[in-house]
Order: C-alpha cells, then sequence, then structure tokens
C-alpha cells in the first residue's frame, strides 16, 4: 500500500515571494521604495533603546519639501510623483547602506544617520554636510523632470542629535519636527537643529494654549478702552481691546495669546465674548446721556468672519443686548478682505444694512488695493502706527500719510491716524487734514471703570 500526503502542496519559491510581498507592504513606502514610518520607528527604537551600543552620537533629520502642493495643484498629481520619486532617488545616494531614509507620507522624509562622531560638536558639523548635501540633492532632482517647474521646490530640514539611551523614540521625533518648523518658519530652504531653549519655547507655548483653552470659562478675559478723538481732541469713542488677565502670568499680551487662538480656532468663542461685552457697553451707555454718543470699535478676526453664521449670531448679540448697531465698528484687516472678495462683500453690505459702520485697520501694511476701497463698503481707514512715527523725520512715511488722508478724503472716507504719541505728530497731522486720532497722546488702554465722564467732554485740548 502507497501513502500519498494529504493537504494542499505550495511551492517553496512561491511562498518566499508571498513573503517577501507581504513584507514590502508593510515596511516599504510603495511609491518610492524607501522604508516607511512604521520601519523607520522600529529602527530609530534599536537606536534609542541603545541596542547597537556605540559611543558616538547619531542624528535623525526630518526633510519636508517647501510649496510642493504647487507642484500637484498646477501640474498634476502624476508630476508630483513623479518628482517624489526623482528625489528619493537623489537623496538615497547620499545615505549609507546603515543609515535609514524613509517617507513618512506626503513629502515628508526622515533620514536617521548612525554613528556619526564621538562628541556633538564633530557630530553637528558632519550631520551639517549630509543635511547642505540633501538640499543641494533636492534641487538637483528637479532638473531631470520632464516640466520645469516655474517656481523651484526646495526643502526644509529640522535636525537633533542624541546619543544612545539618552531619548525616547517620541522625544526625538517631536525634537526632529520642532527644528523643522524653525527651518520652514525661517522661509524654506534651510536647515535648523533641535536646542534645549528651542524646547522651552515651544513648551512655554503648549502650556499658554493648554491655559487658554480655560481661560474663557475662567472669566479671565477682560476689555480695556483706548479713547479715540477728533480734531478738536474731544472724544467720539473708544476701541475695544481684549486682555487677559492670567492668574499666574499677569496680564497676557494679545500678540501672544490671539495667533494661537486663531490657529485653535478659539477665536471663535473669544471673538463672540469680545463682541458681546462690548454691545452690552454700548447698551449701558445709552442710559446715560454723556454718554450715549459714543461709539465702541472691536477687531473682528477673518476666521470668525467667514463662519457662515456670523451676520446671523452677530444679530443675535444685537438683539439681546439692546446695543445701537450705530454705534458699533468693526474693524477689518486687508488680509481679510483679499480672499473671496464677494463673499465678503455680501457680508458687509448685510451688516451694513444694519446699521454697522467698517473701519479698515492697519491700512499700507497688507497687500493695499484700491479695488477693494471702491467695491467694499468702508467707512473709515485708519493709518498704522508704524507711518505715523515717521512723519516727522522719513520723508516716506509722510508722503504714504498724506497720500492716505487725500485719498480717503476723496473717495469720502474717515481716516483715523493710530498710535498718535507725541504733540509734534498730532500737530502734523491735523496741518495735513487728519481729523481723527488715537494713541498714548490722549489715553492709553484702560478698564471702562476708569474712563472719566470729564475726559469724555474734553481729554485732551490744544
Amino acid at each position: 500500500m502507497v501513502y500519498l500526503p494529504c493537504g494542499i502542496s505550495t511551492d517553496s519559491t512561491e511562498c518566499h515571494a508571498i513573503q517577501e510581498s507581504n513584507y514590502r507592504l508593510t515596511f516599504y513606502d510603495p511609491l518610492t521604495g524607501l522604508p516607511n514610518r512604521r520601519l523607520m520607528l522600529d529602527r530609530l527604537e534599536m537606536v534609542v533603546k541603545g541596542s547597537r551600543r556605540t559611543d558616538r552620537y547619531a542624528a535623525l533629520m526630518f526633510i519636508d519639501l517647501d510649496n510642493f502642493k504647487l507642484v500637484n495643484d498646477t501640474q498634476g498629481l502624476y508630476q508630483g510623483d513623479h518628482l517624489l520619486r526623482h528625489i528619493a532617488k537623489h537623496l538615497s545616494s547620499v545615505v549609507r547602506e546603515s543609515d535609514t531614509l524613509a517617507r513618512l507620507g506626503g513629502d515628508e522624509f526622515v533620514l536617521l544617520i548612525h554613528d556619526l562622531a564621538p562628541n556633538q560638536e564633530q557630530a553637528a558639523h558632519a550631520a551639517e554636510g549630509v543635511a547642505k548635501k540633501l538640499l543641494t540633492y533636492i534641487l538637483e532632482a528637479q532638473q531631470d523632470q520632464e516640466q520645469v517647474l516655474t517656481l523651484p521646490i526646495t526643502g526644509s530640514i529640522g535636525v537633533t542629535l542624541f546619543a544612545d539611551g539618552e531619548i525616547s523614540v517620541e522625544s526625538a521625533m517631536q525634537q526632529a519636527d520642532m527644528a523643522l518648523q524653525q527651518a520652514k518658519g525661517a522661509g524654506g530652504n534651510t536647515l535648523r537643529f533641535f536646542n534645549a531653549t528651542m524646547q522651552a519655547t515651544v513648551m512655554a507655548r503648549v502650556h499658554l494654549e493648554a491655559d487658554l483653552h480655560q481661560a474663557l470659562a475662567r472669566d479671565e478675559f477682560r476689555l480695556h478702552y483706548q479713547v479715540q478723538v477728533d480734531s478738536r481732541s474731544r472724544v467720539t469713542g473708544v476701541e475695544a481691546l481684549i486682555r487677559w488677565e492670567h492668574p499666574q502670568r499677569g496680564m497676557v499680551s494679545p500678540g501672544m495669546f490671539i495667533p494661537l487662538a486663531e490657529k485653535n480656532r478659539l477665536i471663535l468663542p473669544i471673538g463672540y465674548w469680545v463682541l458681546e461685552t462690548a454691545c452690552r457697553q454700548l447698551a449701558a451707555w445709552a442710559q446715560e446721556s454723556e454718554w450715549e454718543r459714543l461709539s465702541i470699535a472691536v477687531n473682528v478676526s477673518s476666521v470668525q468672519f467667514h463662519q457662515p453664521d456670523f451676520v446671523a449670531r452677530l444679530q443675535q448679540i444685537l438683539e439681546e443686548t439692546a446695543a445701537n448697531p450705530h454705534r458699533l465698528t468693526l474693524e477689518v484687516t486687508e488680509s481679510l478682505l483679499m480672499d473671496d472678495h464677494q463673499r465678503v462683500r455680501d457680508i458687509m453690505l448685510r451688516l451694513n444694512q444694519l446699521g454697522i459702520r467698517f473701519a479698515l485697520d492697519d491700512f499700507g501694511t497688507g497687500y493695499s488695493s484700491l479695488n477693494y476701497l471702491k467695491r467694499l463698503p468702508l467707512d473709515e481707514l485708519k493709518i498704522d502706527q508704524a507711518f505715523i512715527n515717521g512723519v516727522l523725520d522719513d520723508p516716506v512715511d509722510a508722503a504714504i500719510v498724506q497720500a492716505t488722508i487725500t485719498l480717503a478724503a476723496s473717495l469720502g472716507l474717515d481716516v483715523t491716524a493710530e498710535g498718535v504719541e507725541t504733540e509734534a505728530q498730532h500737530q502734523w497731522l491735523r496741518a495735513h487734514g487728519c481729523e481723527a486720532f488715537q494713541g498714548y497722546l490722549f489715553g492709553r488702554p484702560q478698564p471702562v471703570t476708569e474712563l472719566q465722564v470729564d475726559q469724555l467732554s474734553c481729554s485732551y485740548d490744544t
């Protein structure tokens, strides 16, 4: 009797091929053939845990392509993929077999270099040399493209150095990413090394952002008001300026927390709090004869302005507070006006019909365009302090201010000079036709309780 094996027989070569295919799908990027994030993290973990015992420093580099999105947008995804493959090929030529060049995804690459040098200074010098080669090879890769790029794609590189066992995988990744953001913030086509100061700055921002999430619920925001005066130095209104009174940090500068709020969209609830508080103040002033003529100007973030329900929310605030919309001015910046002109115009017209005025803040500091001055329902231009500071000794600043005053008059717009700090500036502006002013010469921003009635009647008279 003959016994035959029972089951399915698979050729060993075919089995090996399947295993190899599965391995590559698991650990390699299908577009470039480079190791993927998973394999790179495995190798990084081996290094940081000291599996490869050495007394030499290692480096982790985050590599990001600057403006790569333009390639996909202007030449298509196929051309973008083609460029990524060429860049990966060129970068690979810099890398030793013992190192790991991986693609994290999109236009992001990472390079893990082992055994750079026995001390940090030498390791930094060696890493800098490699990084500079990488930046050069990114540019050279584009020469192989079938289509010439109208805007050359450059690279930004963030580098962190470490020795075995002194850092975790998560920390190494975080530090390299921090350094990369510094490189991109410097304009791209450059490299930056991580350092302790950078980490301290980032961690401070992280803690500040965490506190910012709680600030509104904890009632830590305050509105301060800075007076605005006419040509006879009579107070006509105020600008509402938000302040953050932190229980441990004290007063936090708006320049520190407003950009954070816009980035994480906390500017929406904060912005509506400012509008509601200002409108309640208008309603309160309407009950007092000395104060009822005052207007309040409120800065509106472009993030908030472009919300689909912005008009409805503002109209609801006006109804609930019983504030006079004719006493409310919304200050917007040129950057807001540059995006989706027609939609911005429609929103402004709807609010204008309610009686709300619009002032263009920091005029001249952005991408000034006479077109939107013609098409949009603006009521006022505010000349930025940067120009006011130079009217007495800088002919260019003086000419810009004079031209703005003339332009506003010809368009039937009011014009306010911001940041007036000296009587000499005040007199120059008056002599050149400016009739509204704001600045430390007339009053610093202060709580409403410190605004005096006698100050309102004639706070500064010349």
